[in-house]
């Protein structure tokens, strides 16, 4: 900064107190950090720059010995205290560590984690001292997580993975945000609230940082329909013709020897395909008629086995 005005620099008269201070200091600061700059056009150069700028204006006139040594001598009180001359203070600050401490911490990992220093930017003089410098590491790309609704119905029979596509928006190392069509992969066996992991489907990261994953939690719809039917009808088999609880009519064909919770495709009126599970339906009482056939029905079956 060398031997600019300070006051200039936060736009503060030489009367200002602490609160204008830290109020000018606040707006300029959150304005000018190079993280937040680079997504609102400011030229990153002149963003760092000027964030160096106010840091050190705010670093000396928060400080009452410090801006009275100023208000005396100004810049030169620092830059000669470097040299072991005139009793000042010599400066040794990071502008980061500034804007750290004045947002109790959020300047740090939590706020513009991306940012970092290369050792302390102000040790030596203003005017003569080391030149400000720092250093971007690579960051990896924030992950994206999505819920994605299946059907039962699409898993229903499958012994590969499905594929679903869906659009998201995922942003980019300058800011960007660009709508993706994505193609997601599901296990056919998977279960209700499993989150799948795609890689690099994330995020850009920041300075050839990698990119973030996308995180799918997958929510499964049962729109199968659970239809009892007859124990006998199902192991004897027959065309069936049942209605939906919102009235919908369905047809299809029971094989014979269905087991329960067999998923079969039936057809509404409407010539959809519905997909119906089968649950049996057992006899609340049986007659000596019906006992009777059952028992030889079961002779049947033994014979048949012998």
């Amino acid at each position: 900064m060398g031997k600019k005005d300070y006051y200039d620099a936060l736009g503060v008269n030489r009367n200002a107190d602490l609160s204008t201070i830290k109020k000018a200091y606040r707006k300029m600061a959150l304005k000018y950090h190079p993280d937040r700059a680079e997504g609102s056009g400011i030229d990153p150069k002149v963003a760092e720059e000027r964030f160096k700028e106010i840091s050190e204006a705010y670093s000396v006139l928060s400080d009452p010995e410090k801006r009275q040594q100023y208000d005396m001598f100004g810049p030169e009180a620092f830059f000669q205290s470097a040299r072991g001359g005139r009793g000042g203070f010599r400066m040794d600050v990071d502008p980061f560590e500034i804007f750290s401490q004045f947002f109790g911490g959020r300047g740090g990992e939590d706020f513009f984690s991306s940012f970092r220093t290369s050792g302390s930017p102000f040790s030596g003089s203003f005017s003569g001292g080391q030149p400000f410098r720092t250093t971007r590491q690579p960051q990896r790309g924030a992950d994206v997580k999505i819920s994605l609704k299946v059907k039962a119905s699409d898993l229903e029979g499958k012994t590969t993975e499905i594929k679903k596509t869906i659009s998201l928006n995922r942003k980019y190392q300058n800011g960007t945000v660009r709508k993706e069509k994505i193609r997601i992969p599901i296990p056919h066996n998977v279960v209700n609230g499993k989150v799948l992991r795609i890689a690099g489907k994330g995020n850009q990261g920041k300075m050839g940082g990698p990119v973030g994953d996308l995180l799918v939690e997958i929510s499964i719809l049962d729109d199968i329909l659970e239809i009892p039917v007859s124990i006998f009808l199902a192991i004897r088999g027959s065309d069936l013709t049942v209605k939906t609880p919102t009235g919908k009519q369905l047809t299809g064909l029971i094989p014979s020897n269905t087991r329960e919770n067999t998923v079969l495709s039936f057809t509404t009126d409407t010539e959809e395909i519905q997909k119906i599970r089968v649950k049996y339906l057992y006899p609340k009482s049986l007659t000596s008629d019906q006992k009777a056939l059952l028992t030889q029905l079961h002779t049947l079956e033994t014979q048949t086995n012998e």
